[in-house]
C-alpha cells in the first residue's frame, strides 16, 4: 500500500493529463498512489489515461469515471479508491 494517494479531479482537461503525469513521473519518491477521477468528461480522457496507464509507471494509477457532477463530487467517488495513508488533491489543470 502507498503511503501517499494524489486525487486528480478531472473534466475535459485530456490536454493537462500528460503534463501532471510528467510531473509525477520525476517524483524522487514512487510510494503514492495517482488516483484520476473523471466526472464525465466528454473529451479523450479515457485514451489519454489509458495510453499514460500502457506505459507502465513505478507507482500506482487508478482511473475511474464517473457521470458529472462538479468536482466535489469527484472528490467523493474517491474515497472509496484511496489506497493511501496520506491524501492530497493535484488538481488536472
Amino acid at each position: 500500500m502507498p503511503t501517499l494517494t494524489i486525487i486528480t479531479p478531472t473534466y475535459n482537461r485530456a490536454s493537462c493529463l500528460q503534463v501532471c503525469w510528467e510531473s509525477l513521473r520525476e517524483q524522487s519518491s514512487r510510494d503514492f498512489q495517482w488516483l484520476v477521477v473523471d466526472d464525465g468528461s466528454t473529451d479523450d480522457t479515457s485514451a489519454v489515461m489509458d495510453t499514460i496507464r500502457q506505459q507502465n509507471p513505478e507507482f500506482c494509477i487508478d482511473y475511474i469515471r464517473k457521470e458529472n457532477g462538479g468536482k466535489h463530487t469527484a472528490l467523493n467517488a474517491a474515497h472509496a479508491y484511496i489506497k493511501g495513508q496520506y491524501v492530497v488533491v493535484l488538481d488536472s489543470d
